[in-house]
């Protein structure tokens, strides 16, 4: 596998075929367990960032001229979504955690993710360093809702399944193309 094509796969994870059937999953799996107020708050805290990613675009590509020294043409929504699912997922886990070690393990983990996200983006052309920056800030508006609401006591743990952080891998591969092969 060449360096463009592992680029590629990397900047798979920030695309919204990959992102948003996450986040519909993880609500979902929220939704089933009972964890209902949680789920509102996983869908609100994504549309927050999705939607700010959204709103940010439609300024600069609108009014982007007016600030030529941002070097912003369009906010990277690759690593808005991704540091939006990922790491408002791994929030979700964080904040129920009780040692404080777990909780800077499973932020530095999102983070790592994202960053890779967020640098095959500019390594790839895609963004500039200034478009990937604003898209993680308005990105991080979901990780920080998510981590600053508390649950409710009345519903049971509000942690989804780990084995949900599968679905972006299934995602991917099933999405990348297969060569032809030619029978006989």
């Amino acid at each position: 596998m060449q360096l463009t094509e592992l680029l590629y796969f990397i900047t798979t994870f920030g695309d919204q075929a990959v992102t948003l059937p996450f986040a519909v999953a993880v609500a979902i799996v929220l939704f089933a367990t009972r964890a209902r107020q949680t789920a509102l708050i996983w869908c609100l805290a994504l549309v927050a960032a999705w939607g700010g990613a959204l709103i940010a675009k439609l300024v600069f590509l609108s009014c982007g001229h007016l600030l030529p020294a941002l070097d912003i043409r369009s906010p990277s929504g690759h690593t808005t979504a991704a540091i939006a699912a990922y790491g408002g997922f791994a929030m979700l886990w964080a904040r129920d955690m009780p040692e404080r070690w777990m909780r800077v393990l499973l932020a530095a983990g999102a983070l790592l993710v994202c960053a890779g996200i967020a640098l095959s983006r500019v390594l790839l052309h895609m963004h500039s360093m200034p478009e990937v920056l604003l898209g993680a800030m308005i990105g991080l508006a979901a990780p920080i809702i998510l981590y600053r609401t508390e649950p409710p006591v009345s519903e049971p743990c509000s942690r989804p399944t780990p084995l949900l952080l599968l679905l972006p891998l299934c995602l991917v591969l099933s999405s990348t193309e297969q060569p032809c092969q030619s029978k006989g």
